[in-house]
């Protein structure tokens, strides 16, 4: 498994802004690109790291689970 700080910096913003446009604002980046990095780990993790209800994002029980690692790294 390779899961990069990039990675884990969009997806810790995610989860703290409950959005990948305001991730994306945050980072300087565009949504797109916020999107597709967390695309890329949960490819990287197998599973989902969020439910996407509109444009409204919440984090499954993997997402919680990885968020006090994430935030460690």
């Amino acid at each position: 498994m390779h899961i990069s700080l990039r990675q884990l910096r969009a997806f810790i913003a995610a989860v703290e802004t409950g959005g990948f446009t305001r991730a994306a604002h945050r980072l300087h980046l565009t949504q797109s690109a916020v999107s597709m990095v967390i695309r890329q780990l949960e490819a990287e993790v197998g599973l989902p790291l969020f439910n996407r209800e509109g444009k409204r994002i919440t984090p499954t029980e993997m997402g919680l689970q990885l968020v006090p690692i994430a935030k460690r790294m």
